[in-house]
């Protein structure tokens, strides 16, 4: 099976699995300010010529979305902005689509907010994938939250729909603990896109849930393989599914 039809394929079986739990009108939730935007861009991605327009995506952070593998290797293929790009393209045949790796390897939110005019905003992106959870350990999540707040506020006075990832696993890491960096910086994303109503796609809960050996995941102690960014890719396309939960853990 090629890339593009395993991506399909992962799409597909996401798309039944959703789809099989039945619908309550008279219990579901209202649709937030983020899931709305995105909604938005789903509609647009359905457009056929002569209406279909050009769509940009922009994943915007370090390493991860770069597609750093074994440091200094880059496998942009394998990486899940590319992997979305080739299953949204799949799942919307019409769609003129651009997903932007705009990432720098060892950068962290300080750095990114430096560049988020030239490398977000001058893009003309419909979204923006914001995923700095890795790196801002060493900023702690009070600078960290301060950082990515900016961001959503520049963002969405741009006309932007905003996404914030929380990290990926660090083999050193041990996100059972609460107190762990990582842990830390995922809780606090989370919380941050509750009380502002943007979306998180929960990149480390996906880690934890996976009930497989975690380490072949990785390509190496901070780098997810391809299999680690097909983890990320099922929580991303859960995302441009707007009548579902695009806040997703485990119980």
């Amino acid at each position: 099976m090629n890339a593009a039809s395993a991506c399909s394929a992962l799409l597909t079986l996401s798309m039944a699995l959703f789809s099989a739990q039945p619908a309550d009108a008279s219990t579901a939730t209202p649709m937030t300010e983020g899931q709305r935007c995105i909604a938005g861009v789903v509609a647009e991605l359905d457009k056929e010529w002569p209406n279909n327009t050009t769509i940009n995506i922009v994943a915007f952070g370090h390493s991860v979305p770069a597609g750093y593998a074994a440091t200094p290797s880059v496998h942009k293929r394998d990486a899940y902005p590319r992997l979305l790009e080739d299953a949204l393209l799949d799942s919307h045949p019409h769609a003129v689509l651009n997903v932007i790796t705009s990432a720098v390897g060892g950068e962290n939110s300080d750095q990114g907010t430096a560049r988020f005019n030239r490398d977000v905003l001058d893009h003309h992106p419909r979204v923006v994938l914001i995923d700095f959870g890795l790196n801002d350990r060493s900023l702690g999540p009070a600078k960290a939250r301060s950082n990515l707040a900016g961001m959503l506020v520049k963002a969405r006075n741009a006309g932007i729909c905003p996404v914030l990832l929380t990290p990926t696993w660090d083999t050193a890491s041990d996100p059972s603990d609460p107190g762990d960096p990582l842990a830390v910086q995922a809780e606090m994303i989370r919380q941050l896109g509750e009380s502002t109503q943007t979306p998180v796609v929960d990149s480390l809960a996906a880690f934890v849930a996976f009930r497989g050996v975690r380490a072949q995941l990785m390509a190496q102690s901070n780098h997810p393989n391809r299999n680690g960014h097909e983890l990320v890719l099922q929580q991303l396309l859960l995302l441009f599914q707007p009548s579902l939960p695009t806040h997703v853990q485990d119980d």
